[in-house]
Parts: structure tokens; sequence; C-alpha cells
């Protein structure tokens, strides 16, 4: 007993270091992304300082302008330091942690982060969330990754070509929660649907074919399934399910 113990937190252990490379590489491909969206709230930080200080100088100063201006440029400071924050979590190498989780949340946070990437490429991110999806256990920074991936994967489908890319939530009739990211790139190679999730197998000519597969790990060890499709010749879709949580599981929302 006491080996299997053993052997199941050495397990845990590589498959929580493995997922750690994949996303560290992943974000490589960020970086130039991360670096525009950064780029934004400080120009506008240094524009409204700028347009202060000229109000300062007015005789008398115009208070109510400078502090107009003041204000846009803490918001802008708010925006830079929620990006920098969303992408220090990112290269976290924590232990997974379950939580009680709002995947509409999550998408939109994960979509929000990649526009700057897909317009690079002539993509643009559309996002179809159901309002009545309830919440699911689950690592939140795991799921980020997930999501991550999968959107990356369908940017990169389009990058010659550009498109849309349709990430979609849903309750489904079983009363699990499913996500689905539709792209309209050039589809799956013929017969590979199922061996894309596998350790080492790629259809990209510099891919590791470890982030589908560790993608897969994560879903299924939080209770969920994975799969792809292709959409008719035109695109493909990535598609997992993860377990709702029962609606007297969720904490109680405040009367106030």
């Amino acid at each position: 007993m006491a080996n299997d113990i053993e052997d199941r937190k050495r397990a845990e252990q590589l498959q929580a270091n493995l997922a750690h490379i994949s996303r560290v590489n992943a974000m490589g491909e960020l970086v130039a992304s991360i670096s525009h969206e950064l780029a934004q709230p400080i120009i506008a930080s240094t524009v409204n300082a700028k347009a202060s200080l000229r109000w300062l100088q007015h005789t008398p100063p115009d208070l109510t302008k400078v502090r107009e201006g003041t204000e846009k440029i803490v918001e802008a400071c708010t925006l830079a330091a929620n990006i920098i924050d969303r992408l220090r979590s990112l290269y976290k190498n924590a232990s997974p942690k379950r939580e009680l989780l709002a995947l509409n949340e999550v998408t939109e946070e994960m979509a929000g982060m990649l526009r700057s990437e897909a317009r690079t490429h002539g993509v643009s991110i559309r996002t179809i969330l159901s309002n009545d999806l309830p919440m699911t256990m689950a690592d939140r920074l795991q799921m980020q990754q997930v999501l991550m991936n999968l959107m990356l994967n369908g940017i990169e489908a389009m990058k010659d070509t550009g498109g849309v890319l349709t990430v979609k939530s849903q309750l489904r009739e079983d009363g699990k929660i499913q996500i689905s990211i539709h792209d309209t790139g050039l589809g799956l190679p013929h017969g590979t649907a199922e061996q894309i999730f596998d350790a080492f197998f790629t259809t990209k000519s510099q891919g590791s074919g470890m982030g589908l597969a560790i993608n897969k790990s994560i879903v299924e060890s939080q209770g969920g399934r994975i799969w792809a499709s292709s959409n008719g010749g035109r695109g493909a879709t990535f598609q997992f399910t993860l377990p709702a949580t029962p609606a007297e599981a969720s904490p109680p929302v405040d009367a106030a």
C-alpha cells in the first residue's frame, strides 16, 4: 500500500511538472501579444499624465481635468497590473488546487488575453457562453492552460488564412458542462482525431506532441472527457466536458 501511494505521488508530480513545462512553452508564443497588451495601458498612462501636467500649468490650474486625468492613469495602471498577474499565474508551478470555478469567467479571461495574438494573424475570437452554466470543481490554473492551448491551436490553424475562433459553453442534457473551441482552418488530417491526444504524436513540423496529451490528462483527472472532430473539411472543433457542481454545493449569495 505504501508503494502504491508513493507511485501515485510520483505520477502526480510528473504530471504537474509536464504541465508546467507545457504552459511555459506555450507562453513563449504569447510574448508579443502580452507586450502589445501591456503597451496600451502604459501609453494611456503617459498621455494622461502629460495632459494633467498641462492642466496644472494653466492659470488657474483646472483641477477637475487634472482629477479626471489622474483617475484614467489609475485605471490604466490597474489594467496593466491585472495583465501582469495573469501572466505570473500561468508561470507558477503550483500543485493542483480544486475550487468552485465559473468556467465562463475563465473562458472570457483567456479569450481576452489571446485576442491581440489572434488579431496579428487576421483571426477574431467570438464567445457564445450559456447564461445558466453551473459551477464546477476544478483547478483554475489547469483550466486556463487547457483553454489557452486549445485556443492557440485554433489560432495557429488559421494563421495563414485568417478566420473566426468560436468558443462556446453549454450545459448538456446529461448535466455536464461542455466547452467547444471551433476554428475555420484546414481541419484535422484524415484519421488523426483519436491519435492527436497521444503523447508525442503531432501534426506540426515543430510540435512536441505533448500539449494535447497533457490537456487530456488534466481534463480526465478532473472527471471530464476531451475529443476532437473535423468540420466537414472546414476547420476543426475541440470539445471537453467537466462535471457540474450541484447547486447546494455552491456558496450562498449574499442578500445584500
